[in-house]
């Protein structure tokens, strides 16, 4: 039960991850094959531009809030077992 507890943990946190990274590479327009040099500073230059703004910043306050909720559920079905 423990892991099936854990991997749904990890499950719930690694989907925020991957949805969070692909958004910001989606917004600074990253394409999958980058080439090296000046080309990739500008684009981490807008990535970090990106996390600055207001909406990234809700959006991504917003679903870690929600997995940290969905978390505390988790360990609490945990502890009842």
């Amino acid at each position: 039960m423990e892991t099936v507890l854990q991997l749904l943990l990890i499950g719930i946190w690694g989907a925020l991850g991957t949805l969070h990274t692909r958004r910001l590479f989606r917004l600074a327009t990253v394409p999958a094959m980058v080439e090296r040099g000046r080309y990739l500073r500008v684009k981490a230059q807008r990535i970090w531009w990106l996390l600055s703004r207001e909406e990234i910043l809700a959006a991504l306050q917003r679903d870690t809030l929600r997995c940290l909720e969905l978390t505390l559920m988790i360990a609490l079905i945990g502890v009842s077992f």
